[in-house]
């Protein structure tokens, strides 16, 4: 593999990468040209699901023209080729401006930290970065912003790309209050923490939000230290908003919840598929099929400590994408853990990031092979069903779904 690339699980979407793409610098269209063309040079090349035709993303292209055309700038621009790759049906395909891209490796963003989509009377916010100055003024998704510098229903936040300070005008969700706010740009930190805490006698609560940049292994092997030496007898693994990361961190962390030796699925490649399909004259598109015939291509390996083999109940939702999902279903399969929360994103593929020579930071990320649970479950657009459903949202007040995760647990 090429040594600029970088290999993990994650999802379509990074929430606090896509943050820091909400507005962007212009563009000129010889750089969008060069986007483009770098980007159908890589695509073509490496990219692989099975089923997938990759000799169409010229078709789907063309079919969103106007849209790339017409975009003057790295957001819109940037939006309307994912929108063009949605077309494929699959996760893991995403163009990234060069200020997403640099999050993604730094966990550092500069704006006003966060997120809008068009709504009826302006934009309305559905994502705040923690640490961000949006945060910090206490707006929170759903608020919409319905004047922009005291002109009325905006139609654009691209302006704010090139602004230090904004004064926006906020409708609240909770009060439906109008307020004027000045907004200043700040650099900020994207990353969020992992934690541990002991909700109850012998019950341990353990966060972890990606298993990106911020997985710290030595920390986290400090974690599961304290919940075997202090004998829990249950652990709350909480993976609910955590998009995926890297296939090494996810193999760490089962290996501290597994026995050695555990199969933790098959990553199928194109030259699995293709030996399958002429070998034992099978269909190279049944994933299942495929790993059935191959075997397991990774396990769990010996740790420095034991590894934790108490009760596991793990808190999941919709935004808990790839590696999270891969160890689920792993620790559901080979440990009966209890998944509570929401389905799942059903967005396992394992990708590289691939970056754009001569574009100025632009980077591409592509699906490079598929995924299948030690149990045959493909895990690609097939969603993990928790097995105690929670609706309810958590708040600064309450979190129903670790609440119903204890009820389980006794």
């Amino acid at each position: 593999m090429n040594s600029l690339f970088r290999r993990g699980f994650l999802s379509l979407a990074t929430l606090l990468a896509a943050l820091s793409a909400t507005f962007g610098q212009s563009i000129s269209p010889e750089n969008k040209n060069g986007v483009l063309q770098s980007m159908q040079n890589v695509i073509l090349r490496q990219a692989f699901v099975p089923g997938i035709d990759f000799q169409q993303w010229p078709t789907f292209l063309e079919k969103h023209r106007a849209d790339v055309d017409k975009a003057s700038d790295t957001a819109s621009f940037t939006l309307a080729v994912n929108n063009a790759l949605r077309d494929f049906g699959i996760s893991h395909i995403r163009l990234l401006s060069p200020q997403s891209a640099r999050t993604r490796v730094t966990g550092q963003s500069q704006g006003f930290g966060f997120a809008a989509q068009k709504g009826e009377r302006g934009f309305e916010i559905t994502a705040i970065a923690p640490q961000s100055p949006a945060f910090q003024l206490g707006l929170e998704v759903g608020d919409e912003v319905v004047e922009i510098e005291g002109v009325g229903n905006p139609t654009s936040l691209a302006p704010l790309a090139d602004q230090e300070t904004a004064l926006l005008t906020i409708k609240r969700k909770r009060t439906g209050q109008v307020k004027h706010y000045m907004v200043a740009k700040k650099a900020y930190s994207t990353d969020r923490p992992n934690t541990l805490a002991w909700v109850s006698p012998g019950i341990v609560h353990v966060k972890i939000p990606s298993f990106a940049r911020t997985y710290n292994r030595r920390e986290i092997e400090g974690f599961l230290a304290e919940v075997t030496q202090k004998k829990a007898k249950a652990l709350v693994l909480d993976l609910r908003g955590n998009g995926g990361g890297f296939v090494a961190n996810c193999q760490h962390l089962l290996s501290l919840l597994s026995e050695p030796g555990t199969p933790t699925g098959t990553s199928v490649t194109r030259a699995m598929a293709e030996r399958f399909a002429k070998e034992a004259n099978g269909d190279g598109k049944d994933m299942v099929a495929v790993a059935k015939w191959n075997g397991p291509t990774s396990k769990t390996f010996k740790t420095a400590q034991p590894p934790y083999l108490g009760k596991v109940v793990i808190l999941v939702d919709k935004g808990s994408a790839s590696a999270s999902e891969i160890t689920s279903a792993v620790l559901r399969e080979r440990r009966k853990a209890v998944l509570v929360g929401k389905p799942s994103a059903g967005a396992v593929l394992v990708s590289i990031f691939a970056p754009l020579a001569s574009t100025g930071g632009f980077e591409v990320q592509i699906p490079i092979q598929d995924y299948v649970s030690p149990g045959g479950m493909r895990l690609e657009k097939n969603p993990l069903k928790p097995d105690v459903v929670v609706e309810a949202q958590a708040t600064t007040e309450s979190d129903p779904v670790l609440e119903q995760a204890l009820k389980a647990i006794r």
